[in-house]
């Protein structure tokens, strides 16, 4: 992997593969996520894209970066790796909290972004959990146990092993206070009257297993002319259990830019 500086001086590892001629793809994870879950989807794409993948502050290989955790901060650091690696315009691929973190991405610097993928998004508004959801994510970054059985449950169908792997060793990298002080900004920030105004071609892709209809009356219905899509047989992490899927839809989104 390789490493930038953000603004206040934090070193975040990316990885950055892929055809240089190409419009480039910036994935971003979703909470307890890292750049690692992105693979699958990324050999696929590889070899016609420059693709990068980001370990937000905080987790992944960022996982020693200090905070703030919040939704703004990293997208402050976003506009620090597109700056250090020469990404402007890119294409932002944004999975559950990284959904949310893309469309904040695209309201900041509107500029750089040339269109958005939101899979299994997290909406720009609150979550509104109830106190009980709350608690139980909140106990998730410092219980190995609690954590393996949620990750278990985000899928249709039991992942590969090697896929497996992959969510689990990024679970486990996050730093437990990032993850937690992450937690409650996605929760709790309401930008969704600034996300209305987004006019950025975006694809919202929804799961069939992961409560589409939410995703499309709150991401794809508040984002004006964006396009929806529902995936069959699939859970919330539809990028590992659907990359050739997903790769697809990236591409079809990409050529019609």
């Amino acid at each position: 992997m390789a490493s930038f500086h953000t603004a206040d001086g934090a070193e975040l590892s990316y990885t950055d593969r892929g055809n240089r001629g190409d419009v480039p793809l910036l994935f971003l994870h979703g909470w307890l996520g890292a750049a690692s879950v992105w693979e699958p989807v990324i050999d696929r794409l590889e070899k016609r894209h420059r693709t990068l993948a980001v370990d937000l502050r905080g987790f992944g290989a960022s996982n020693a970066a200090p905070g703030p955790y919040g939704i703004e901060t990293l997208s402050d650091d976003l506009s620090a790796l597109i700056a250090f690696a020469d990404l402007d315009p890119l294409v932002v691929i944004g999975h559950s909290m990284g959904a949310k973190l893309a469309q904040r991405f695209a309201i900041d610097r509107p500029e750089a972004t040339l269109g958005l993928v939101l899979i299994a998004p997290v909406a720009a508004g609150p979550a509104n959990f109830s106190a009980k959801t709350n608690a139980f994510f909140r106990s998730i970054p410092e219980n190995p146990d609690v954590a393996n059985r949620w990750l278990s449950s985000l899928t249709h169908a039991p992942l590969p092993p090697e896929e497996r792997r992959l969510i689990g060793a990024a679970a486990a990298a996050a730093n437990p206070e990032a993850a937690i002080a992450n937690f409650d900004s996605w929760t709790t920030l309401d930008f969704s009257q600034e996300a209305a105004t987004i006019d950025t071609p975006t694809l919202v892709i929804a799961s069939d297993g992961d409560h589409p209809e939410f995703a499309r009356e709150h991401v794809a219905g508040i984002i004006s002319g964006s396009r929806f899509k529902i995936l069959e047989a699939s859970g919330h992490y539809a990028p590992l259990e659907q990359p050739q899927i997903v790769a697809g839809l990236i591409e079809g989104f990409i050529a019609e830019l």
